[in-house]
């Protein structure tokens, strides 16, 4: 969505060297990203190495909201883990927040049968997240000194958001 049309053969072509990608596909319990599916099969076709994932939404049921992701994902072999993209308290509280993403990720490993990677900035995971769900491969987004991810073991480091690569109008996560 944000990024509109990418020209997928054109990613490979990129001065980054370009192993994988992440594709939204969903949002909350309805929401489905208007280009996942274009963009899905287009970096399939470009022989990327492919990874999606789910924002969650505190405020919506989290069962519901995994039923979404489920009804629009089907992994293949090769493509990365689901990603869970946990970024906002909700009007509910610390505990519900908690509760809701452990359920989300406990479906995702019922239905997948790989343990499901959770996204979230460092200081979100430090003030909400840490110590809960450990057993997760964690993709943290920390934009500053390297040294402020000590005490974090992490699986994926975004460290900016304004990385340019050919084929994809404006900036995207590296």
């Amino acid at each position: 969505h944000y990024q509109g049309v990418i020209k997928w053969e054109e990613v490979k072509t990129s001065h980054h060297p370009i192993e994988f990608v992440f594709i939204r596909a969903t949002m909350g319990k309805d929401g489905v990203d208007k280009q996942f599916g274009v963009n899905w099969k287009g970096a399939k076709q470009a022989n990327l190495v492919r990874g999606v994932y789910h924002y969650y939404r505190p405020n919506e049921n989290s069962s519901k909201q995994f039923e979404n992701f489920a009804n629009n994902i089907r992994l293949e072999p090769g493509d990365l883990y689901p990603v869970l993209d946990v970024e906002e308290m909700g009007k509910y509280g610390l505990e519900n927040l908690q509760k809701g993403v452990a359920n989300w990720l406990r479906l995702a490993e019922e239905k997948y049968a790989v343990k499901p990677i959770l996204y979230t900035s460092r200081s979100f995971y430090n003030d909400y997240l840490k110590g809960k769900f450990n057993a997760y491969p964690l993709w943290v987004a920390s934009y500053s000194d390297k040294q402020k991810l000590k005490g974090l073991t992490w699986s994926f480091h975004q460290f900016t958001e304004k990385v340019r690569v050919n084929g994809i109008r404006g900036t995207v996560d590296g």
